[in-house]
C-alpha cells in the first residue's frame, strides 16, 4: 500500500514520507491525504497542515472534533516534531535536523511522474510576412518554460510553432507583389509588414484593391502555382528570420507547421463533424450550434465557402492526435481567444472524441504599449528583436562601467557572452515572475531594469554559489561529493533556508499542474532571498572545517537548484558575472 501511494502521487521524498506515516497512524485514505495536506500558510502554525472539513462532512463530525481526532492518532517522532489541531485542521510541524538530512544527503529529484507520457504544447505561432513583435514575446517565453518543466517532470514534449501563415492579408501582399515584383527582391519581414500596411491603407480608400487581394487570395487557395510559389518565398524567409531572434532567446521547436499545412485536412473534417449530424446552415454559414452549452455557434465555414479558424484547428488537433498520440495538447494563446478554444474543444467533444478532455488553453494577458494593444495594421508594434538588442547593450555598457569589480570575474573577451546572457535574462525573467493572465504594459525602463526581482538578481545569486565552490575547492576541500555532519546546521537561518528549499520538486509539479511558470519564478526569488540572508550573516568557509563541509554540501545543493530552475526559464545560469 506505501508503495503505491508513493509512485501514485509523485511528490518529493518529504511529503511521501509524511503522508504515508499519516495513512498509517491515522488510518485515512492515501487519496485524502494527498489531496488535504497542503503547506501551511504560516509558519507559526506547522510546516504542513491536513485540512479535515470535507472528511468530517462525510462523517457527519464536527470539523475541529475531526483534527482532534487526527491529531491525537499521529504520533511525534522521526520526521514529525510535534502535532496540533486549531479549528478544523491538523498543524505538523517537521523534525529540523530529519529535514535537513533528507534534503541534503538524499539530494532533491523532481519525480518523473511523466515518465512514458507525451504533452504536446503550441506556442509562439507567429504571423508570417509580418516582423516579430513584442506581442509574442509572452507566448514564446511561457511556452519555451512549460516546455522544460514538463520534460524535468520527465514527459516526452512536442513543441510546435503554428504559424499564422494564412488569410486575405496574403492575398494582399501577392497582389501587391505582382504590381511591384522589383521591390520584392530581397523579402524581409520589414519589406513585407510596410507593403502590407501601405495595401491595406490604400484598399480603404479603393474597395476595387481589397477586392483584387480576396481574388489571388482565392487563387492561392485553389493551389494555383505562381500563388503558391510566391506565397512559400514569403513564409521560408519569415521563418529563417524567425529563427534568428529565436536563437538570440534560447528558444527552439520540434515542428513548425501553419494553417496552410492543415488545408489538407480541412474537406475530410468538415465532411465528418457533417456526418455526425453536428452542423447546420446559419445565414449561408456552416455552423455548429453550441446552445446548449451556453455558448455561441462555432463557425466553421463562411457561406462564400472559404473555411474559418475553428475549422482549421479542429483538424489540426485530429492531426496532432493521430501523429502523436499526445496525453494532452497545450494551446499557450492569448485571453482573447478563450472562447474560440472552449468553442474548438466542445466540438471535439461532440466528435466523439475523449481526448478533447485533454486539450488546455493556457491564456496570458495582452502586453500593452502606452496602454493600447499594438497592431501591426496601425504601424504602432515594437519588434522583439529591437528590444532584444537593447537588453544586450544595457546590459553590456553596465558591465563595463563595473569594470573594476570584475576583475579576475569575467574576462574582456566574456564580456559579451555575459552581456547577451544578463540582458536576455532580464528580458524572460521581466516576463514570466509574473501571473500570465495579467497584462502587461511595455514600459523599457521596467524591462531592462537590473535591480530588485529581476532574472540578473538571480544570475547573481548562481554566481555567488559557483564562486563559494571554487573558493572550497581551491582551499583543498574538493568540488565533489562532500561527507558532512549535518547536525552542525542548527542556525535559524539554515533551518528556515532548507525547509524552504525542500519545496523545489513540489514547486516543479505544481509549475506543470497550474501551467504557471510564474510559481517557479517566485519561488527562487524567494529562495534567493534566504540564501544571501543567510550568506550576510553567516561564514560559508571558515577554520571550523566540519561545519564548512556542511555548508557546502547545502551551497551544492542551492546551486543545483538555481541552475536546473533558471535553465527551466529559460534563462541562462552563469558561472562568472
Amino acid at each position: 500500500m506505501v508503495f503505491f501511494v508513493v509512485r501514485y502521487f509523485f511528490m518529493s521524498s518529504i511529503k511521501q514520507e509524511l503522508v504515508n506515516l499519516i495513512i498509517r497512524q491515522a488510518g485515512l485514505s492515501p487519496r485524502y491525504v494527498a489531496a488535504s495536506l497542503g503547506k501551511s500558510a504560516r509558519p507559526e502554525l506547522g510546516d504542513y497542515s491536513l485540512a479535515c472539513f470535507h472528511l468530517a462532512k462525510e462523517k457527519k463530525t464536527p470539523p475541529e472534533q475531526m483534527a482532534q481526532k487526527i491529531a491525537a492518532a499521529i504520533k511525534p517522532g522521526g520526521l514529525i516534531e510535534k502535532v496540533n489541531f486549531v479549528y478544523g485542521y491538523v498543524n505538523i510541524f517537521l523534525n529540523n535536523a530529519k529535514v535537513i538530512e533528507i534534503v541534503l544527503k538524499e539530494e532533491l529529484q523532481i519525480p518523473q511522474e511523466g515518465a512514458g507520457q507525451t504533452v504536446v504544447i503550441d506556442y509562439s505561432s507567429p504571423n508570417i510576412a509580418k516582423p516579430f513583435g513584442i506581442g509574442h514575446l509572452r507566448s514564446t517565453v511561457i511556452g519555451n518554460a512549460l516546455y522544460k518543466i514538463y520534460s524535468a517532470l520527465g514527459y516526452k514534449c512536442i513543441g510546435l510553432n503554428y504559424l499564422g501563415d494564412w488569410g486575405t492579408q496574403f492575398g494582399m501582399l501577392i497582389a501587391d507583389y505582382k504590381e511591384n515584383p522589383d521591390v520584392y527582391k530581397e523579402p524581409t519581414t520589414n519589406l513585407l509588414v510596410q507593403r502590407y500596411v501601405d495595401y491595406n491603407i490604400r484598399a480603404k480608400a479603393d474597395p476595387k484593391l481589397m477586392e483584387q487581394a480576396r481574388a489571388e487570395f482565392k487563387k492561392l487557395e485553389d493551389k494555383d502555382p505562381d500563388n503558391l510559389a510566391i506565397f512559400s518565398r514569403f513564409r521560408e524567409d519569415s521563418i529563417k528570420e524567425f529563427k534568428r531572434i529565436y536563437d538570440v532567446l534560447g528558444v527552439t521547436f520540434d515542428e513548425y507547421s501553419g494553417e496552410a499545412d492543415t488545408n489538407q485536412y480541412l474537406d475530410q473534417t468538415i465532411t465528418e463533424i457533417e456526418k455526425k449530424g453536428l452542423t447546420e446552415i446559419s445565414e449561408g454559414a456552416l455552423v455548429v450550434k453550441l446552445d446548449k452549452h451556453k455558448m455561441p455557434p462555432c463557425l466553421l465555414r463562411k457561406s462564400d465557402g472559404a473555411t474559418l479558424y475553428a475549422a482549421r484547428d479542429i483538424a489540426a488537433a485530429i492531426h496532432r492526435y493521430n501523429t502523436y498520440k499526445f496525453n494532452k495538447l497545450i494551446y499557450v494563446v492569448g485571453a482573447d481567444q478563450k472562447l474560440h478554444f472552449r468553442q474548438v474543444f466542445k466540438v471535439l467533444e461532440l466528435m466523439g472524441y475523449e481526448w478533447a478532455k485533454d486539450c488546455v488553453h493556457v491564456d496570458f494577458g495582452l502586453v500593452r504599449f502606452k496602454g493600447e494593444k499594438m497592431s501591426t495594421r496601425k504601424g504602432t508594434a515594437i519588434l522583439l528583436e529591437d528590444v532584444l538588442s537593447q537588453a544586450i547593450e544595457r546590459s553590456e555598457t553596465l558591465m563595463k562601467a563595473r569594470s573594476a569589480e570584475l576583475v579576475d570575474k569575467v574576462f574582456p573577451e566574456e564580456t559579451k557572452g555575459v552581456a547577451k546572457a544578463v540582458g536576455i535574462g532580464a528580458i524572460i525573467f521581466n516576463d514570466l515572475k509574473n501571473k500570465r493572465i495579467k497584462d502587461v504594459d511595455f514600459d523599457w525602463n521596467q524591462v531592462l531594469t537590473f535591480e530588485g526581482e529581476t532574472g540578473p538578481y538571480l544570475q547573481y545569486t548562481h554566481t555567488r554559489l559557483a564562486s563559494l565552490l571554487d573558493k572550497y575547492a581551491l582551499s583543498g576541500g574538493g568540488n565533489d561529493k562532500v561527507e558532512a555532519k549535518y547536525e552542525l546546521l542548527n542556525t535559524t537561518e539554515e533551518a528556515v533556508l532548507i525547509k524552504f528549499l525542500k519545496d523545489y520538486p513540489d514547486i516543479i509539479r505544481q509549475s506543470a499542474v497550474e501551467s504557471e511558470p510564474s510559481i517557479l519564478s517566485n519561488y527562487l526569488l524567494a529562495l534567493a532571498s534566504l540564501f544571501n540572508k543567510f550568506y550576510q550573516m553567516h561564514r560559508v568557509i571558515s577554520d571550523n572545517k566540519e561545519l564548512t563541509d556542511a555548508r557546502i554540501v547545502l551551497v551544492q545543493r542551492l546551486k543545483k537548484v538555481f541552475n536546473k530552475g533558471l535553465v527551466m526559464l529559460g534563462i541562462t545560469p552563469l558561472e562568472k558575472m
